[in-house]
């Protein structure tokens, strides 16, 4: 097993928690602002900013920033910390301006893009307002956290999101239920919360590396080396990622005309939470990969070692695939009980989890790719080739686009989500092939005998998982009502009794094929080497 994938196993954990706080977030969201017009354009005002923020903060900026700190340690620790303040400087000035910029346009963009009423449009643009400062927080700790990336400390980096799920928790735990305010007050004062938390995650990051003494020093030396080079790296990234995220705002723009053409769907924020359910297993999984890997091949690739990236790439992908199989499938399998289970209550009806299962359902196809695509495209930031990614998100934005025009009037809101699993499941493909331009064959041969391995455990959970979802889920929720649960309670208690052994059967089957990552987990969990 790669090292990459030995640290990813303790990063998912920090992950996890993270991921855990979600979904009681979201369990909040959904029963306080239902699918209507507030929790609407909270969704597309909070999508906006967050578009960017994946785009600089979670990819391009600190994927790019670095092998080019990487490079600048071979200098010393003072040269180091000039590279990194000099590049902070810098990017809080670009930054606001790109705020300002925002802010001078929003009036006029927002309404043409969401439609709708003039009161529905005019909130989006009172909430853009105030989570737009998002992308400076974001994208400033993206830096600091790259800095312990490089030096391979993960702790304190994972916190980061734990903290703003933490600003939601907060208000939703510690202030709403002692106030009386109608949503619009709520949802106001929510969103001032969030961005408090932001700062809060740059304060954190910034502590720590100072703490460890290496702290940025900061300067107006905008004709550092360092920032020619990161924006000629981040500028096909950025455009490449730019693609992705583009077509996240075609979805929103589609979303809200199949919501004003189809008034009680709730697409726009149907689709927001199907998104955030299955970013559960690939942010725990992908994100924590794509993480530790890029370190681990920087390092491989400063003592040319490249035949160890095949290896590190094998490792890595293989433990993206076990864990993130069995979630996708389950996620397929239990759609329904699972968006019971977390969103039932409150301004949460029955009409809400239909209109979500479809895409929810869609999405879950696409969950292994998506997470491997983030070790991918490390790979290739790793050779500092930001250009062929570029190429493959530019053909499968096309792609995208094709099929959510071609589908939307079929499959509404639905079409939307099954665009985008295609189109990342091509991604996935492409990315996987143009890796022989830098003399590194993609491990097809192991990779394929590594999910060969996981068909018949796959098999048994998802037989399983069927049985149950048709037979003795009915049941359960009969049962557990006639003893005086809600429909919720009794959801979560029969989603617990369907999950717990479907894992089992999923992973006891895959100890006894001996596959490699169910002994790397239980030798975590038994503290074996």
């Amino acid at each position: 097993m790669s090292q990459a994938a030995r640290r990813s196993f303790a990063l998912s954990f920090y992950t996890l928690v993270s991921r855990i706080l979600g979904v009681f977030r979201d369990h909040f969201m959904a029963v306080s602002f239902g699918t209507g017009t507030v929790a609407s354009a909270f969704s597309v005002a909070y999508r906006l900013p967050n578009m960017f923020r994946n785009l600089l903060a979670e990819g391009t900026l600190s994927q790019s920033f670095m092998p080019l700190y990487s490079d600048a340690e071979k200098d010393g620790v003072v040269a180091a910390r000039k590279m990194s303040g000099a590049v902070l400087s810098f990017l809080f000035v670009i930054l606001l301006s790109f705020v300002v910029i925002v802010f001078t346009f929003s009036p006029f963009a927002l309404p043409i893009l969401v439609g709708g009423t003039a009161e529905y449009s005019g909130l989006v643009i009172e909430l853009t307002y105030i989570l737009f400062f998002l992308i400076v927080t974001a994208s400033l700790s993206s830096i600091y956290m790259a800095i312990s990336n490089v030096k391979n400390r993960f702790f304190v980096p994972s916190l980061s999101p734990i903290i703003l799920n933490l600003s939601y928790l907060t208000v939703f735990l510690g202030i709403f239920p002692f106030v009386e305010w109608e949503l619009l007050t709520k949802v106001r004062v929510l969103c001032f919360a969030i961005v408090g938390g932001g700062i809060i995650q740059l304060v954190v990051q910034a502590w720590y590396v100072s703490k460890n003494g290496e702290g940025p020093i900061f300067s107006w030396n905008y004709k550092h080396p360092a920032i020619s080079k990161i924006f000629k790296l981040m500028l096909p990234a950025a455009v490449g990622g730019g693609f992705y995220q583009l077509g996240l705002l075609v979805d929103i723009f589609l979303a809200n005309y199949v919501q004003n053409t189809n008034p009680g769907l709730g697409a726009v924020v149907s689709l927001d939470y199907a998104q955030r359910l299955v970013q559960l297993p690939t942010g725990i999984i992908g994100v924590a990969l794509a993480t530790t890997t890029l370190p681990a091949l920087l390092s491989s690739l400063k003592q040319n070692k490249h035949s160890e990236v095949p290896k590190e790439m094998l490792g890595v992908l293989g433990f993206a695939g076990f864990l993130t199989a069995p979630a996708a499938l389950g996620i397929g399998i239990l759609a329904g009980p699972i968006l019971d289970s977390i969103y039932y209550g409150g301004r949460w009806d029955h009409l809400a989890t239909e209109t979500t299962i479809l895409p929810l359902v869609f999405y879950s196809v696409a969950v292994p790719f998506y997470s491997m695509n983030k070790v991918l495209i490390s790979t290739y930031y790793a050779f500092q080739d930001t250009k062929t990614p570029l190429r493959v998100q530019a053909f499968t934005f096309v792609l995208n686009l094709t099929l959510n025009f071609s589908l939307i009037f079929f499959l509404k809101h639905s079409a939307i989500a099954l665009s985008s699993a295609v189109s990342t499941v091509v991604t996935w493909t492409l990315l996987s092939g143009y890796l022989k331009k830098h003399e590194v064959a993609f491990p097809w041969e192991g990779f394929i005998s590594k999910i060969a391995k996981l068909i018949l455990p796959l098999l048994a959970m998802a037989a399983f998982l069927f049985f149950y979802k048709e037979i003795i889920h009915p049941w359960a929720l009969g049962f557990l009502s006639e003893k005086g649960l809600s429909y919720a309670n009794s959801s979560r208690i029969s989603l617990c009794a369907a999950i717990l052994p479907g894992m089992a059967i999923f992973f006891l089957i895959s100890l006894l094929l001996g596959i490699e990552e169910i002994r790397l987990i239980a030798g975590k969990i038994f503290r074996k080497k």
